[in-house]
């Protein structure tokens, strides 16, 4: 009975640090080893990356992922010309529940460069993923605090490019996961990543 309650506690406690890590505020991220270019993104793209502290790191432990990513978002230039990302974060951690938009430097901000990939759906209309997350930003979707793939008229971070490629483009890049993991935007048969962050070289 002990061992239940052990078991439980722990999968609150998990799950309480799970609501935590989707967040756009943490202190900017320097460094002199790397560096990014916007040079060859474009809306449609998907980005994925991992935050700082204790709590990523266990979200990236509890995934048993072969990549340390702990969220994603959905890249999209605005009529200026500027990027920025849709992505859902629980009303824990943001101003805004579910599906949300900051720039792309705010997003970068949390992010260890290093960690940072960003991928392309190898289709020539990529950059409907961009403007179906526009419209999921428009109608304030929530986030899903059960996780909960099934029921889609609440999203987490990863459901949401996965739900838009799987209406847009009729493809379940989940398989049917019922907690899928970052590393199937790595996938060939889908994706090709593109080139973002850089090391830097010294003169």
């Amino acid at each position: 009975m002990a061992g239940r309650i052990q078991i439980k506690v722990k999968n609150i406690i998990v799950m309480s640090l799970l609501y935590l890590t989707w967040s756009c505020t943490s202190p900017t991220n320097t460094t002199d080893l790397f560096f990014y270019s916007t040079d060859s993104i474009r809306s449609g793209d998907i980005i994925l990356r991992k935050s700082f502290g204790l709590i990523s790191e266990v979200v990236v432990e509890q995934l048993n992922d072969t990549l340390d990513i702990s969220h994603c978002g959905i890249v999209m230039k605005d009529s200026s010309d500027i990027f920025k990302v849709i992505h859902s974060l629980s009303k824990r951690v943001s101003n805004v529940d579910g599906v949300q938009i900051c720039s792309l430097d705010d997003f970068m901000n949390d992010s260890q460069l290093e960690t940072v990939k960003i991928v392309r759906y190898k289709d020539g209309e990529s950059y409907k993923i961009a403007e179906w997350a526009e419209s999921y930003l428009n109608r304030e979707v929530p986030f899903d605090d059960q996780f909960n793939s099934k029921d889609t008229t609440t999203l987490y971070c990863s459901e949401l490019p996965i739900l838009i490629i799987k209406n847009c483009f009729n493809t379940d890049i989940s398989k049917g996961a019922e907690k899928p993991k970052f590393s199937i935007f790595l996938q060939p048969d889908y994706f090709r990543e593109i080139e973002f962050v850089k090391k830097r070289i010294d003169n």
